[in-house]
């Protein structure tokens, strides 16, 4: 627009030029009605070019007003726009907060896997508190072996009756390749070598050496879990006597040294029974497996990447393995990181906050490993002592209560 305008008045000035310069020396040397006509033609030339030059300014002016206005108009728009613009976007933020305040009030969790341990855990904890009760003597467990049924449930014999016992159950399952090598009598290649000998029977569940953990049991493991325990805490319990010599009162004073004896004897069995239990797949855990098979993705990939060979053959799960599985599913689970880091929220400081948690989970985990580790040694310390300070005594004691001759 400045360019056109500075080019018109450049028009105008050659106009002028022309009018003025038109007027030469040769008009004055005439008479002066010459001067006096060549005057008159000069105006008239002059107000033509004043009249073209007053329209031409008038043109211009139009239009400067013109651009001016639009230029207005134009900022005015863009104003308003501007305005709707933020007023939209400042809605906008306001609805997204109030979605985002109502997610957090009332949505479920994203994850059904996030619940799905809580909602089985209180189950699978009543249902080992049951199966450990259920191990000692007079219960329901009844192991498949007929002899080891028979040490565990009945009335205990001889010394010497125990001993027979112990090397039968022994020959009959849990023979050793260095044994089976000697030729030993009875003994044939075994799946669960020396399991009645060897504390893994416990701690990751008997099998042949180099085997990983199971931390769900099959049955023949819970009893080889129970033939150990029988072996490490009383292999050869005090002999139970007769109902003749029980009326005595040498028999009397036995059974109070029996009992006695026991009561010691089952605080080391009490914590190993409590691990068993707590290894043994527990009704209601296939709808478990069913579910955290439903959830998420990381949850349902880390499952069965994870999940133990009994687990699946079984379809079953225990109490421990469902523990584990809470414990290590986040932090462990390499899955769970790249969804969160995907997340756009929560803020990162939420997921670091959610990691440390993840490893403190499965370092408290761990904890309760060792502990139970402990709590078993310090068990066999105790019943080792108490055969120790009181067998002596209760030997005694026998030899007198048979010496009545009861009968």
């Amino acid at each position: 627009m400045h360019s056109e305008t500075v080019k018109r008045f450049g028009k105008i000035a050659i106009a002028l030029g022309l009018v003025y310069g038109g007027m030469s020396d040769s008009a004055y040397a005439v008479c002066d009605g010459c001067v006096v006509s060549a005057v008159g033609t000069a105006s008239i030339a002059i107000t033509g070019a004043i009249g073209t030059l007053g329209s031409t300014l008038s043109t211009l002016l139009e239009e400067i007003d013109n651009d001016i206005a639009a230029v207005g108009a134009k900022m005015a728009g863009t104003s308003a726009l501007n305005g709707n613009t933020q007023r939209e976007m400042a809605s906008q933020v306001q609805q997204q907060s109030e979605i985002d305040q109502a997610n957090q009030e009332t949505q479920m969790p994203i994850d059904p896997c996030s619940t799905s341990g809580s909602n089985y855990a209180m189950q699978a904890a009543h249902a080992a508190n049951k199966a450990a009760s259920s191990y000692r003597p007079g219960g329901s467990y009844s192991p498949a072996s007929n002899v080891l049924s028979h040490m565990l449930n009945s009335a205990a014999p001889s010394v010497g009756e125990s001993r027979r016992a112990s090397a039968s159950i022994h020959e009959a399952t849990y023979c050793s390749a260095l044994e089976v090598s000697l030729g030993y009598p009875g003994c044939s290649s075994s799946q669960m070598p020396d399991a009645d000998a060897n504390a893994d029977s416990l701690f990751i569940g008997a099998g042949l050496p180099g085997k990983d953990t199971d931390l769900t049991f099959t049955p023949q493991q819970i009893d080889a879990a129970h033939a150990w325990e029988r072996m490490a805490t009383d292999p050869e319990p005090p002999e139970s006597i007769t109902k003749a010599e029980a009326g005595t009162e040498a028999g009397k004073l036995y059974i109070a040294m029996q009992k006695a004896y026991s009561a010691n004897i089952s605080t080391a069995q009490n914590s190993i029974n409590m691990l068993i239990a707590q290894r043994a797949p527990f009704a209601g855990s296939a709808q478990l497996i069913a579910d955290i098979n439903q959830s998420s993705q990381a949850a349902q990939m880390y499952f069965q990447a994870n999940e133990s060979p009994n687990a699946k053959a079984l379809g079953q799960l225990s109490w421990e393995e469902l523990k584990s599985f809470e414990a290590g599913r986040r932090w462990r689970n390499p899955y769970w990181i790249i969804q969160m880091g995907a997340q756009a929220d929560p803020t990162q400081l939420a997921r670091e906050n959610l990691f440390t948690t993840a490893f403190i989970s499965d370092m408290t985990y761990q904890n309760e490993q060792h502990s139970q580790h402990i709590e078993v040694l310090l068990g066999q310390i105790l019943a080792e002592l108490t055969r120790a300070n009181e067998r002596a005594a209760l030997n005694a004691q026998l030899q007198k209560v048979h010496a009545t001759n009861a009968k």
